[in-house]
This record gives structure tokens, sequence and C-alpha cells, in this order.
């Protein structure tokens, strides 16, 4: 095989690849969403007005460490968290693995 071939090879074996990554995190997150509609749900949290949850997003997403990201952001959802259990996934926040400290957020009245 010269290395023409081999070059083209890999590269359809890196585009098979990039591919199923991309099927799992669409799953992934796909699970993760229904994971947390049903912890809303179990939590009756979805009874809640949803102006009344405009008015908190900020704190919430504060909370879970997503307060820098703008909704123009997509989600992020690592393929480490793909085989983790849905109900215990949560988003990481931009900064996750740097060993900052993060301020004590307020609590949510």
């Amino acid at each position: 095989m010269s290395l023409d071939e081999q070059i083209a090879e890999t590269q359809r074996r890196l585009e098979a690849l990039r591919e199923k990554k991309r099927v799992e995190e669409k799953n992934a997150l796909g699970k993760n969403r229904k994971a947390i509609g049903d912890l809303f749900k179990a939590e009756r949290l979805d009874t809640v007005d949803v102006e009344v949850w405009r008015k908190a997003l900020p704190k919430v997403k504060a909370l879970l460490g997503m307060a820098a990201e703008s909704e123009s952001d997509p989600p992020a959802v690592p393929a480490s968290d793909a085989k983790a259990e849905p109900s215990a996934a949560v988003p990481p926040s931009k900064g996750a693995g740097k060993a900052e400290a993060q301020p004590e957020p307020e609590p949510v009245a």
C-alpha cells in the first residue's frame, strides 16, 4: 500500500470516527435532556411559571457553573459524560477541570 493510499484510508477512518463521536454526543444530549425533564417533573419544577424560571435562570446557571455562557453557545456535553448515568449528568462549565476556586453563589430564594 502506497503512502497516498494509507493517507486516504486514515482520512476515511478519521471521518468515520468523527461521525461516530457526533452521533454519540447527540445521543448523550438527548438522554440528558430527557433525564432533566423527568427530574423536573418528579420535583414538580415543571409547574413553575416560565417567567419565574426566566427571572431565576441567571442564579440557576451560576449555581451550575454556567454563568459565563451565552444563549448562542452550544451546550457542552463531553464524550466522558456519554457513558455516565443520565440523572447524574450535569453540564460542565467552560472552566471544567481547572483548579480555580469559584465564589460561593447566592442562595436562590
